[in-house]
């Protein structure tokens, strides 16, 4: 074969492909198109959720309950971070992560807000200081319960903690703590026993408590029924024996005595 016959071979060969291209791609297209009738939206569709993590106050139902509000598309398409927002909206979720589980799962951990106090009337307050108000609060929990001025939730919960430290050499805890609109301490401890801490020196004024009470003449601090640590050096107490003396005498007014320190 001449080298002009295979020049013009090879020269109608690309002519024809110029020709054919267009049209090949144009058959594909509508091959694509009438094909992706027949395909299901989920390819691949999410056939298990499993939901780990230690619950006290959350339940299986109400997460799946939640889940199902959101969860739309397949595998590849569901929105993991939609799922992970709508789960951190309830009350009691203070974590959650979501990832895909080949082939078809959905693995979605949880961790569980530990309430650490009762916040006021109708909220709690989380071991990250975090306060959150459930539907339903379980009002036997044993946590203290702390009030204060809005926005002052964490100064109240940092000064428990403070106490509990202080107070732990004793055997004692604090059971209810208040911070009032004019920034004065008083408190409940878990034996019953009122103490009034004022606006200022309160960690002083604890420390000369705890003293005291330390002491191995010390009165007995089970007989006391309140303790008003209000003053320079010392503090005033009735005693829950006095206050039955005083009621069985027919008394209105209660003295108590100052203790220096």
């Amino acid at each position: 074969m001449s080298a002009r016959r295979k020049q013009r071979k090879q020269s109608m060969r690309m002519k024809y492909r110029r020709w054919y291209s267009p049209i090949i791609v144009i058959a594909l297209v509508i091959a694509g198109w009438q094909l992706s009738d027949h395909i299901p939206g989920e390819i691949m569709p999410i056939d298990n959720v499993k939901i780990e993590g230690r619950f006290v106050h959350l339940s299986r139902d109400d997460i799946q309950q939640q889940l199902k509000q959101v969860l739309t598309g397949d595998y590849f398409t569901a929105d993991i971070e939609a799922l992970r927002t709508s789960l951190l909206s309830l009350p009691w979720v203070q974590d959650a992560t979501i990832r895909r589980q080949w082939p078809s799962t959905l693995q979605i951990r949880i961790i569980e807000r530990r309430a650490v106090a009762y916040w006021s009337e109708d909220s709690l307050l989380s071991d990250e200081g975090e306060l959150f108000t459930p539907e339903r609060i379980n009002r036997e929990m044993q946590i203290p319960v702390i009030k204060g001025p809005e926005g002052l939730h964490q100064k109240v919960w940092g000064f428990l903690v403070a106490l509990h430290t202080e107070l732990s050499g004793l055997g004692l805890d604090v059971n209810k703590l208040e911070l009032d609109e004019r920034r004065s301490w008083s408190m409940l401890l878990t034996n019953g026993v009122e103490l009034q801490l004022g606006r200022n020196d309160t960690e002083r004024r604890i420390q000369r408590f705890v003293k005291v009470f330390s002491m191995q003449n010390a009165p007995n601090i089970d007989d006391i029924k309140y303790i008003d640590l209000r003053y320079p050096n010392g503090f005033a107490m009735k005693s829950k024996t006095s206050l039955k003396k005083q009621d069985d005498a027919g008394l209105n007014n209660i003295s108590g005595w100052i203790r220096h320190v």
